[in-house]
């Protein structure tokens, strides 16, 4: 994900577009201001939580934070990749990741105390959970994708979907590397290929727990049994 900044549009794309989509980027174009507000709320929210638990707990869970808004090309190509018509009501009903961040954290566990903690804020609520670590995609992928219903406060109440996805930092590793294996790459993907980038995640995973049982230990003295 790129960082957050001026909207970003495809000019030839969108010159191409039918007159139906690009009535619907005109219509677009007056709401996108709450996507961007919601998106540095949100942003702020865990950077805020991130101080929290370095001053409660004496430990950071988060490694990095990448945020993004969707860029209006992307949008349209969603849209009808999804068989939806081009409206405001398919935006509104169907698009949630308009304002997308990636939360990168140190540990397995860091992940699940950020979800709580973000839970129990009273103006965000839980929309839809998907969660990759307990039940990891065919491919390998590992992640937890979250959108949460973000009430943002302007001239009126307004309730945004923001779409955060949860990894490790070998997650993310992963998952960068295999995306620049997979849609860069001019050769097919072989069953072996398809095998092995399993396994490197399934390593990677194993990698994850022995430094997060590690860390447990030398944090709170617990003596490993085996």
């Amino acid at each position: 994900m790129a960082t957050s900044g001026k909207l970003l549009i495809n000019m030839e794309a969108i010159k191409n577009a039918s007159v139906e989509d690009k009535l619907l980027l005109q219509e677009y174009m007056k709401i996108e201001k709450y996507y961007r507000y919601a998106l540095k709320e949100m942003t702020a929210r865990l950077e805020n939580l991130d101080d929290y638990c370095d001053y409660a707990f004496a430990h950071n869970p988060i490694h990095h934070i990448e945020a993004r808004i969707k860029t209006l090309d992307n949008i349209l190509e969603k849209i009808h990749r999804r068989g939806h018509p081009p409206t405001m009501e398919t935006i509104k009903n169907n698009i949630y990741d308009i304002a997308g961040i990636r939360v990168i954290c140190n540990y397995i566990n860091d992940i699940y105390q950020m979800i709580g903690l973000l839970s129990k804020q009273k103006d965000i609520k839980v929309r839809l959970t998907k969660d990759y670590i307990l039940k990891p995609k065919d491919t390998g992928y590992r992640s937890v994708h979250i959108v949460f219903d973000m009430e943002i406060y302007m001239k009126e109440t307004v309730i945004i979907p923001v779409e955060i996805q949860f990894r490790t930092i070998a997650m993310d590793m992963w998952a960068s590397l295999e995306h620049e294996l997979r849609y860069k790459s001019n050769n097919e993907f072989s069953e072996s290929d398809k095998a092995n980038l399993k396994k490197y995640s399934d390593d990677l995973y194993n990698v994850d727990l022995c430094m997060q049982k590690m860390y447990i230990q030398k944090t709170t003295g617990d003596k490993d049994d085996d």
